[in-house]
């Protein structure tokens, strides 16, 4: 209710409003990486025009493709009671978004439809850009570093002709241990599978954990996450496990070869990992069979293109006749 105090009653009195007009509100003047925040839009128009104000898609493991404002993602939206005053209508709705940027996120625009007779025109909000607050400690500008104390006596050598008679002593184990290797029947360790076979016996470990609790379903979503990015950072050669989700979204679309689709599914999984590690979203426990069907999909997809590269690879071109 103070939210719709808010918008209407910064709406100005219009006379016979010829143009329709968006306008965008923020309830905060900084915010933090992962904050959630209220965003408000207002739009003037003549009655009889529906405002039809973007839909946020259902809270589940379908975070993709999300509803974003700039910088900002939606993750719910309420409808407030409509003003009329004379022949001008204002209607208006309030977002909950999560801030997922640093140093500075720009919200908006934010494009409402309006609706008459068949025909649809489309007004848009401003822009409003808001610092994003470091979650460092400490002014970190004015710190001072220590006075220099005394200097530090000479090492003694004790500590390194030690440190050398170890390293000898370890050089004839392994020299021992090599020689009796040798004698004996030769056993091979089991190695890594590739990277496709080892995501798909992951995600079938994971179908076998049924997440019941909040807790449980935060970290069935953070092991979905690794193993998509262990699976993506050896199928592709990327730095995927140490890379953030924007980050690694920029790389994906570096390689030619991927397709669209590919990349959207990967970013899609990732999106909610974040949103459930920073945001504090918790999707109910039976969407979790979902969240692992998207997985697999991810992966499937990067596979298909992956396998489709080296067939093409692997194939010799035809020579070009003179």
């Amino acid at each position: 209710m103070r939210w719709a105090a808010l918008l209407l009653g910064l709406v100005a009195p219009l006379a016979a409003a010829a143009q329709p007009a968006a306008r965008l509100y923020v309830a905060r003047d900084t915010v933090e990486a992962g904050q959630r925040l209220r965003v408000g839009v207002a739009v003037d128009h003549a009655p009889g025009v529906q405002a039809l104000f973007p839909t946020v898609p259902p809270v589940s493991p379908e975070a993709a493709p999300l509803l974003a404002f700039g910088d900002v993602e939606a993750l719910a939206v309420r409808r407030e009671m409509p003003a009329v005053r004379g022949d001008v209508r204002t209607d208006s709705a309030v977002y909950t978004v999560a801030v997922f940027a640093v140093d500075r996120a720009r919200v908006g625009p934010i494009a409402v439809r309006l609706a008459r007779d068949g025909d649809t025109t489309i007004v848009q909000t401003g822009v409003a850009v808001l610092p994003v607050r470091s979650l460092l400690d400490g002014d970190l500008e004015t710190a001072e570093p220590d006075p220099l104390g005394p200097p530090d006596p000479f090492p003694s050598p004790v500590p390194l002709l030690v440190a050398l008679g170890v390293a000898l002593a370890l050089l004839v184990g392994a020299g021992v241990w090599t020689w009796h290797r040798r004698r004996r029947p030769t056993i091979y360790a089991a190695q890594r599978p590739p990277a496709y076979p080892e995501a798909r016996a992951r995600l079938e470990a994971l179908d076998a954990e049924v997440p019941a609790t909040p807790d449980e379903v935060e970290a069935h979503v953070d092991a979905l996450k690794e193993t998509l990015r262990t699976y993506v950072a050896r199928r592709l050669g990327l730095p995927a496990t140490r890379a953030t989700t924007d980050e690694l979204t920029d790389r994906l679309a570096s390689v030619a070869w991927l397709p669209e689709e590919a990349r959207r599914a990967v970013r899609g999984v990732l999106r909610l990992a974040d949103l459930v590690d920073f945001a504090a979203l918790r999707p109910p426990a039976e969407a979790a069979a979902d969240a692992r069907a998207r997985t697999r999909e991810a992966v499937e997809a990067v596979e298909a293109a992956a396998r489709a590269r080296d067939t093409a690879a692997a194939t010799p071109s035809e020579p070009v006749a003179p």
